[in-house]
C-alpha cells in the first residue's frame, strides 16, 4: 500500500493516516467491489447476447473471459504505458512495468507519475492517473469474479 514517496512526517499526521486507513481501506474495497459488479453486469450482458445468438455456454464463458481480459490488457496496461511513455518520458517497457506494478498493488516507488523535474504536466494528469488506478483495480477484481 503506497509508494513511500509521499508520507506523513508528524506524529499527528501519522495518527490521522492510521485512522483514515481504518475507514478508507474498507470503503475502497466496497467501491472497487461495486465497480467490479458493474463491469460484471457488462460481462453478463455480453454472455446473454451470445447465448441468444445460439452459442454454447462453455464457449460463451471462454469468449467473455477472453474479451474482458484482452480489453483490460489494452485499456489498463498497453494504452496507459504508451501514455506514460509520452507524458513521463519513460520507455514503453518502463510504462508496462509501472502499470503492472501499480495495478498489482506491489508499488515499489521506483517510478512515480507526475514527479519528473523539468516536465510540464497538464493540470488533471494525476487525477486521471488516480481514476485509471481505481478502474484498473476494479478490472482486476472483475477477473477474480469471472
Amino acid at each position: 500500500i503506497g509508494y513511500g514517496t509521499l508520507h506523513p512526517k508528524t506524529a499527528g499526521g501519522q495518527i490521522f493516516c492510521v485512522f483514515f486507513a481504518l475507514f478508507g481501506i474498507p470503503l475502497n474495497i466496497v467501491f472497487l467491489h461495486r465497480v467490479g459488479k458493474m463491469l460484471s453486469l457488462l460481462c453478463k450482458k455480453l454472455g446473454k447476447y451470445l447465448y441468444e445468438k445460439g452459442m454454447r455456454k462453455k464457449k460463451i464463458k471462454f469468449l467473455t473471459l477472453l474479451f474482458f481480459l484482452a480489453t483490460g490488457i489494452l485499456v489498463f496496461l498497453c494504452l496507459p504505458s504508451l501514455f506514460f511513455q509520452i507524458t513521463e518520458g519513460w520507455s514503453y517497457s518502463e510504462g508496462i512495468y509501472f502499470a503492472f506494478i501499480t495495478l498489482s498493488t506491489i508499488g515499489f516507488g521506483d517510478y512515480v507519475v507526475g514527479k519528473q523535474p523539468g516536465r510540464n504536466y497538464f493540470s488533471y494528469y494525476r487525477t486521471l492517473v488516480a481514476i485509471w488506478i481505481l478502474f484498473g483495480l476494479a478490472w482486476i477484481a472483475l477477473l477474480f469474479n469471472l
